[in-house]
Formats: C-alpha cells, structure tokens, sequence
C-alpha cells in the first residue's frame, strides 16, 4: 500500500459501504480514540454539500478504477456468500421462500449481493434468464 499525504486526492467507500465509491483530497490525520489507528480526514464537495469522512488508510486509493475494482471483488465475494449453499432447485426456492429479493427504492440497504446470487443460480441450476 502506498503512503499518503495530506494534499492528495483520494478514492474511497465512505462508512465502508460495499457498493459506493467516492473521492475527496486529505486534509489531515488523526489518531482514533483508542490511539491505537490513524485515519484520514478526507473533504469532499463544496459549499452546502461538503462533507467530510474518516477513512483508514488501508481503505484508500489513489485511482478510481483502483477503488472501484476493489468495490466489484467485495461484492463478487459477497454474491459467493450467499450462492455458497444453494445447489439444488430445492435449495434455490427455499431460498427465495424465506429471503425477500424485491427491490424497495426507498430502502439504502438494498439486496443486490441476494438478487444478483439468484439471477446467477437461477441460469446455472434451471438455465433460466432473470435478466439484468
């Protein structure tokens, strides 16, 4: 992992969300309550969008493409965890008899790592396409 610096712009997941890549420049360092970690303070946007987040340094990126290959092979694994014990049509509907894999739009904390499992059992255990 590469050093980094205060004056360096930055690729990240701000409060370690899997599937959310932003960017901002560091503007300083802190040492965590426990005195035990050091995080970056990063700033991003302007004026009434401003925000700032505290990242670890293991959590940074120097590139976009950097950050976002990293967001893709968590979910990979992630989509992995969840196909991991489904084998069977029996295995697949069981699944979806207890697990609700619907869409809510108003819902941040949505089942994409589920939908995308069972689309991808779905083809490989029935042959069927879910679609996209």
């Amino acid at each position: 992992m590469c050093e980094f610096k205060v004056g360096d712009e930055v690729y990240f997941s701000p409060y370690n969300l899997n599937y959310y890549e932003s960017h901002g420049v560091i503007i300083r360092f802190e040492q965590s309550i426990d005195q035990k970690r050091k995080f970056a303070v990063i700033h991003c946007g302007h004026g009434i969008f401003a925000r700032e987040y505290h990242v670890f340094p293991e959590n940074l990126y120097h590139t976009e493409e950097e950050a976002l290959d990293i967001l893709k092979q968590r979910f990979r694994f992630e989509v992995n965890e969840v196909k991991k014990n489904i084998h069977t049509l029996e295995d697949l509907l069981k699944f979806l008899y207890n697990n609700d894999v619907s869409v809510d739009e108003d819902d941040d904390d949505s089942v994409w790592k589920e939908r995308v499992a069972v689309r991808e059992l779905a083809k490989e255990i029935c042959g069927i396409e879910l679609g996209k």
